[in-house]
């Protein structure tokens, strides 16, 4: 059986045993303006429904270059929550996190190009998104072939690209590392 160390990855500091250690040590991190830390911060506001104080935590995580903080802002930008419908900034932000290499903002992305009637862009988003292992831009892709915008070369290539990213990311030393990392999801 694989063991997994019971330390960060980053700092080697033991990890929390409990969700009350777990949250003195993100409040610590929040008051050193650590970006995964702000943006846990805003996806807790969030889901409680404080979008005031979530896009301001997101905001401030997205400045620190958090991509999945940009990701979130593009999408509270779309549904006007805590902020006002705003097309350029939900774009902005989304272009900011694909750049980052956040596979949802890539297909996002991809949705509002072929909106747009930007079929070959689209399909480039899609595709690279893909790649990074995303299956709902797969999906876009079988969509756009029936449409007969992306030869079957294309979606073949994309979904053995897509195979291979999510190839990529399993191993018994993940799955031993999620295991423990349950005890921070109840």
């Amino acid at each position: 059986e694989l063991q997994v160390k019971k330390e960060c990855p980053f700092c080697r500091t033991p990890l929390p045993k409990d969700n009350a250690e777990l949250d003195r040590m993100v409040k610590r991190r929040i008051q050193a303006n650590d970006p995964f830390a702000l943006r846990k911060l805003a996806s807790d506001y969030y889901e409680e429904g404080d979008y005031g104080s979530a896009f301001e935590y997101f905001t401030k995580a997205a400045k620190l270059g958090e991509v999945q903080a940009h990701q979130q802002l593009g999408h509270m930008y779309v549904e006007g929550k805590g902020v006002e419908v705003d097309m350029k900034k939900a774009i902005y932000h989304w272009e900011e996190a694909a750049i980052g290499g956040h596979p949802n903002a890539r297909s996002n992305i991809g949705i509002i190009e072929r909106r747009h009637g930007r079929l070959k862009r689209a399909v480039k988003h899609y595709i690279i998104a893909a790649n990074q292992g995303l299956d709902i831009a797969v999906e876009q892709l079988k969509m756009c072939y029936v449409k007969k915008m992306v030869s079957k070369d294309e979606l073949e290539e994309a979904l053995r690209a897509y195979q291979r990213a999510v190839d990529a990311t399993k191993s018994p030393q993940r799955e031993a590392a999620e295991q423990e990392l349950e005890v921070f999801k109840a």
